[in-house]
């Protein structure tokens, strides 16, 4: 899970309590991937968890419900998570889309993990290397982007202000996109959808911020 233990190292300033997904469960995830692949699916459905949680619990401080929490299913978990990032229609509907995923991922645990409701062995079903290896290339991708949304919605509850270069710098990036325009795009969609402009701008300056970081 190399892509995702460096987005987590790289943010362990502002997320220390970031530090626990490497130490504990994507050690556990690699410890296991060959040896035992059941156990480090297990350990996928435990970090997908996790995450949904810790966007949840830190997106709705003023609404929680511990309590309620704890007896949801995974499928819902992870659907609350989504819902708190408030997302732009296309990602919304394509994290959507991993429903059936996540809920055929409960199951597998379910029936096969070796560890949260015990086995009789032998088992009937075991999973192999390379089904492990699929499921934890696509749980990386997932909570991958899951916490990078996240840290967008932080940054925008903290109100970022952006100086009058940076507003001239991002609408000549905007403008550039699209030379042959008999108007400017970059004010025409401030004044049409102020709303996807500012978005906009907060995605342009936090993948510079995020390849400053990675430098």
């Amino acid at each position: 899970m190399e892509f995702l233990t460096k987005l987590i190292k790289n943010n362990l300033s502002n997320y220390p309590e970031w530090a626990e997904y490497n130490d504990v469960v994507i050690d556990l995830i690699s410890s296991y991937n060959h040896k035992r692949p059941d156990i480090c699916i297990e350990g996928c459905k435990s970090l997908i968890e996790g995450v949904s949680k810790f966007i949840y619990l830190n997106l709705n401080k003023d609404n929680v419900n511990l309590n309620q929490w704890r007896y949801l299913k995974l499928l819902d978990k992870f659907k609350k998570a989504i819902d708190s990032l408030k997302l732009e229609s296309y990602e919304n509907e394509f994290l959507q889309k991993n429903a059936d995923l996540i809920l055929h991922l409960g199951q597998i645990r379910n029936d096969r993990g070796d560890i949260s409701h015990g086995q009789a062995y032998p088992k009937d079903y075991y999973s192999d290397v390379d089904f492990a290896e699929f499921i934890v290339l696509w749980v990386e991708g997932l909570c991958y982007f899951l916490l990078s949304r996240y840290i967008v919605c932080k940054q925008k509850e903290d109100v970022v202000s952006y100086t009058n270069e940076q507003f001239e710098e991002f609408n000549s990036f905007l403008d550039d996109l699209y030379p042959n325009l008999d108007i400017s795009y970059s004010r025409a969609l401030k004044e049409q959808d102020s709303i996807k402009y500012e978005s906009a701008m907060d995605e342009y300056f936090y993948k510079i911020r995020e390849n400053d970081n990675n430098e």
